[in-house]
């Protein structure tokens, strides 16, 4: 069975590279996932990875470089059709969390 962490980053700088190596270490066989509703050019993403895979080879010798799930890159924040902007953030929620079971 798989199993999952959530872990909300509240602020981001400084980034707070001793915690998230012991988040990492503490979950060291998972996958890091960053995930964001923004897209890939207007979020985190491009701040945050570099500095995980920092955190993760220099204090604990095991570089994990975060999975990026969100938007694809865009001019715009938002679709502005709401069936797009809905089939969006269903794929986001895949990426994070995988197919969805049917329940019987």
């Amino acid at each position: 069975k798989n199993m999952g962490a959530i872990v909300r980053l509240e602020q981001i700088a400084p980034f707070a590279f001793d915690r998230v190596a012991t988040i990492c270490d503490k979950y060291s066989n998972a996958e890091v996932v960053w995930a964001q509703q923004e897209p890939k050019n207007m979020g985190s993403y491009s701040y945050i990875s570099p500095r995980v895979e920092t955190a993760t080879r220099q204090i604990n010798e095991n570089e994990k470089r975060p999975r990026y799930v969100g938007r694809p890159v865009s001019g715009a924040p938002a679709t502005g059709m709401g069936k797009v902007h809905q089939k969006e953030f269903e794929d986001i929620m895949t990426g994070v969390f995988g197919e969805a079971e049917e329940i019987e």
